[in-house]
Formats: C-alpha cells, structure tokens, sequence
C-alpha cells in the first residue's frame, strides 16, 4: 500500500515537473526585404540563388516595401511555430554586410546575414516584374502583373531548404475560361499589382514549411 502511494506520488512529481518545465525554444527566421531585379525589357532570366526561370519585364517604383509588408503579415499570421525578426531590424545589419564587401552572391550572402543576426532561418524574395493595371477595377486598359519568388536558406550549412514563385498577368474570363475558380474568389474586377501580388504571395506562403527543416 505504501509503496503504491510512494509510486503515484512519483509520477504526480514527475508530471508536474514537465508542466512546469520551459516549453523548447521556437527557431528564429529573419526576413529580408524584397530585392528589385531590374532588367532591360522583356525577358526569361534565372533567378541566382534557386534557378528558377522567371519571365522579368518593367518594375514601376519601388514595390519592395509594399511586398515586404505583405510578406510579413502572412507569415507571421500563418507560422505561429517560428519566432519572426522583422526587416526592419534585419535591413541595417544587410547594409552593414554590403558595405564591408561581404560575399554578394545570393546564398553566402544570407547565410553570413543569418549568422550576424543569429537566427536559424532566412526568407528574402525577389521581384522580377512589377507592372500596375492602366484604368479602374471594371474597366483596364491593361492588366496588372507580377511575378517574383520566395526563397529559405538553413544558416547553419548554407543550404537552399524552400523556394516558391509567381508569375501572372490578370487574364478576362473571356480569354481563359480556366480562372472560373479565381475569379469567384477575387470576383469579377481587374487588380491592381498590389492586390495580385497579395494573392500570389497568399498562396506562395500557403506552403511554407514547419521548423523541422531547421534542425
């Protein structure tokens, strides 16, 4: 009897034990803003960090700010198992690396970023084509269209673990009856590049791994 009590006092110690102990520590990932990949025209180019080829064209402006907003807040809405640092704190220490001539080629690049900030994780996209509709939202001159990609590095060996991309120029109904799905979804309105950039971004992120790729 006694030692049946002593048993169940035991376990009900050791129960307690791992309620009170620290949950494990979530993996940290930096995001970096969007980088603008400007070309001449029109053109299929490859992206150096995945090689994925992408069809780039004209960047209006400076979308990199706007992406990256949107970038954030579906990540941070939709991965609930990572600890985020935000690109505000991973821009000065990006220009820091820049300025002391780090490696600029793509990986070495982010992995030297990711040991600085000491996080587990990078993600930065780039944009290859950003092209605003000419008119409203029932009645465009031209579509809007976008196309640019996702990337995530491992820091601790440098690898590439995940990449994801999106290229579309807004189509009528008329001229592809195959977007009935998005055009319920959207609704029956030309978008602005901000607005189909949100989409694409949407359902880039709609894959985004779990923490077990960063051991």
């Amino acid at each position: 009897m006694i030692s049946a009590l002593a048993g169940s006092v035991f376990l009900l110690l050791l129960t307690a034990g791992n309620l009170l102990a620290d949950p494990p520590a979530k993996k940290r990932l930096a995001l970096v803003p969007f980088q603008l990949e400007r070309t001449e025209g029109s053109a299929l180019v490859r992206c150096r960090a995945c090689g994925n080829v992408m069809k780039a064209g004209v960047i209006e402006g400076d979308p990199a700010e706007t992406l990256t907003r949107i970038a954030w807040d579906l990540l941070t809405e939709q991965e609930r198992e990572y600890e985020f640092i935000s690109p505000g704190q991973v821009e000065g220490v990006y220009q820091s690396l820049l300025a002391k001539k780090i490696d600029t080629d793509s990986l070495p690049m982010m992995k030297a970023l990711g040991q600085a900030l000491k996080v587990d994780g990078i993600i930065w996209g780039e944009v290859f084509r950003y092209e605003d509709r000419k008119g409203t939202a029932y009645a465009a001159d031209r579509p809007a269209s976008i196309a640019l990609d996702l990337h995530l590095l491992r820091v601790s060996d440098g690898a590439l673990v995940w990449k994801a991309q999106w290229s579309e120029t807004q189509q009528a109904l008329s001229e592809n009856l195959f977007q009935i799905g998005e055009v319920a979804r959207r609704g029956l309105r030309w978008m602005t590049a901000e607005q189909l950039a949100r989409s694409g971004l949407k359902h880039m992120i709609k894959d985004f791994p779990g923490p077990g790729l960063l051991p």
